[in-house]
């Protein structure tokens, strides 16, 4: 039994209208020989919501969407962790219409900008 995505995963690179995810940036990882999207937490929420730079990763809607609808359980996605998205899950159940980008402790969106789903391209 092979495990299949439910949604695939869109271009990342910088050839994307909405830009380069910014995942892809290595200058923005210190230690390049691990990916701290699995492996420091930290840092990697902190890069994807903009707390390291001032800048929230222009993909990070449709990283969370790939997430939520693929069922990732490892790693940061969309800015969120995997516990954050599973209480998402488990709060708003067949509705990705609700499965929007918070805060760690929010329970509503920061923007009506994040909740509009992009589609995959």
């Amino acid at each position: 039994m092979g495990i299949r995505a439910v949604v695939n995963a869109p271009n990342w690179s910088e050839s994307h209208h909405r830009g380069e995810a910014k995942c892809r940036d290595t200058s923005l990882t210190p230690t390049r020989n691990r990916d701290v999207f699995f492996e420091d937490e930290a840092l990697a929420l902190d890069i994807c919501n903009g707390t390291y730079d001032g800048r929230v990763c222009p993909r990070r809607t449709e990283c969370l969407r790939v997430a939520m609808f693929n069922k990732e359980n490892f790693g940061i996605w969309g800015g969120m962790n995997a516990k954050d998205r599973l209480d998402m899950r488990m709060r708003y159940p067949g509705m990705p219409e609700r499965w929007i980008w918070h805060a760690p402790g929010e329970t509503e969106s920061p923007s009506n900008e994040e909740t509009q789903w992009p589609a995959a391209s």
